[in-house]
């Protein structure tokens, strides 16, 4: 099941070359990242709850076009693989039906008071999947 967040960019996030500036990016796939796990039933206050929490450990960015201001912007999420400690999301900014970034983000989990990486609960495997 894929999850879309949608967004349009900011006065202040577009550059002087008239589309958003790459750092962006990042910030809009983590509020993609919000927006899927929300949508499955595991928010990321449960996350807490379980003891784990997740880090960015590797991200690919892909740009095929700029993203204006005043874009509309969707960003279909999707799982393409869950380890035993980590997990892997695909993001596609996307203007209509061209795609204007593709990005894939290595996500590991670790245990919330910081003693290291943990198994991925069953719980948040079982909504990511």
């Amino acid at each position: 099941m894929t999850s879309v967040y949608e967004f349009t960019p900011r006065y202040f996030e577009v550059d002087m070359q008239g589309v958003m500036f790459n750092s962006w990016y990042l910030g809009y796939v983590d509020e993609a990242m919000n927006h899927f796990i929300d949508a499955r039933g595991v928010p990321y206050s449960r996350w807490k709850e379980l003891g784990v929490d997740a880090h960015l450990a590797h991200a690919d960015l892909d740009w095929k076009a700029g993203i204006g201001f005043g874009d509309r912007v969707q960003v279909p999420v999707r799982t393409t693989r869950i380890g035993t400690k980590s997990f892997t999301l695909e993001f596609e900014f996307r203007r209509g039906e061209d795609v204007m970034c593709a990005v894939s983000v290595v996500y590991v989990l670790v245990a919330a008071d910081g003693s290291g990486s943990i198994a991925i609960p069953p719980e948040i495997a079982a909504a990511i999947e």
